[in-house]
């Protein structure tokens, strides 16, 4: 199994335009790319060459992990750096066939997605809806809903492409992530937005010490803001929801605690009355040398373009601020 298609639309080249820098012709690189013909040792040297990597990354057999906790099932996969992380598929959610099946240490697979695929951990619901805009792109990309200091390990563990953080402002993210990253990353911070209170029913800030309140794992901004909140208000009676924003939303509306922590967004969402009590930026990490790969630099051009601007004005609680950017 090789890797020529992907590497080849990783530098935003078409077969014909590899065609002229390899003098192969184009109808032998299709047939190479699609399994119907072997390069001879010639190509194969050109075609490493063209595409900026050793005929064994080209050739060789791929190096794969499973995605952190992940022991058997289906499973998409896409490539970080020079190893391919096999992704478990939650199957109420899946825009994709399975491209495999992992069990006891071993991938048996079916198929393989070809589409330019990168990874964003975090916990900004408008990554699904950008998600899905960049699909009609061309361009795949997985959405893992997890907290931020959670997504920078993986980050830099390298089991995904980028990170969402917002665990204060800017300057607080940027220290943050260099605690965890170190040098070699970009931090851009995107937006801001509104976290605060969410109840299902109005209650004096008096009560609200004495109701069940919802909060967030550790590691994420909803948790820190619920902690300031905890000392001020000597509040006592709470138990921990996994699962992002939503699943506390979700939790608050179906009646399995009182008060949470959450965002304006979702809050409105499920119907809760909100209390704004902090607003946050929110920032994006990634490798540095990421911006290499055309397609990325494409997802990253997105996000910062007029589109994804005008998305989030439709958003309760986001406010776009003008773009700053780092290399930590």
């Amino acid at each position: 199994m090789h890797r020529v298609k992907e590497l080849r639309q990783r530098l935003g080249l078409s077969q014909e335009e590899l065609s002229k820098i390899t003098n192969i012709p184009r109808t032998t690189i299709s047939a190479i790319e699609s399994g119907k013909a072997t390069p001879s040792v010639d190509y194969a040297l050109r075609l490493a060459k063209a595409l900026r990597c050793t005929v064994e990354e080209l050739f060789g057999e791929e190096e794969f992990v499973p995605f952190l906790g992940f022991k058997e099932g289906l499973f998409v996969s896409y490539q970080v750096s020079e190893r391919r992380v096999l992704f478990p598929i939650n199957l109420s959610e899946a825009e994709d066939c399975p491209e495999g099946y992992f069990k006891e240490g071993k991938a048996e697979w079916f198929n393989r997605q070809t589409l330019p695929t990168y990874t964003f951990a975090g916990c900004d619901p408008s990554f699904k809806l950008l998600s899905k805009a960049l699909r009609e792109e061309g361009i795949r990309l997985l959405v893992i809903n997890l907290p931020s200091k959670k997504a920078l390990e993986l980050l830099k563990d390298g089991f995904i492409h980028m990170a969402g953080v917002h665990m204060g402002s800017f300057e607080e993210n940027i220290r943050l992530a260099r605690s965890f990253l170190g040098r070699g990353y970009k931090v851009v911070k995107l937006f801001s937005w509104e976290e605060g209170i969410a109840v299902r029913e109005k209650y004096s800030l008096q009560e609200l010490k004495s109701k069940l309140w919802l909060a967030r794992e550790e590691g994420s901004g909803a948790r820190k803001v619920f902690e300031e909140l905890r000392k001020d208000m000597a509040i006592e009676n709470f138990r921990v929801v996994s699962g992002g924003h939503e699943k506390i939303a979700f939790s608050l509306m179906e009646g399995f605690g009182d008060v949470g922590i959450t965002t304006k967004a979702y809050a409105l969402e499920y119907g809760l009355s909100f209390l704004g009590v902090k607003w946050e930026d929110y920032c994006l990490c990634y490798k540095a040398d990421l911006e290499e790969d055309r397609n990325f630099l494409r997802v990253v051009d997105f996000l910062k373009g007029k589109r994804h601007t005008r998305l989030l004005s439709y958003l309760p609680g986001y406010e776009k601020k003008s773009l700053e950017e780092v290399l930590l």
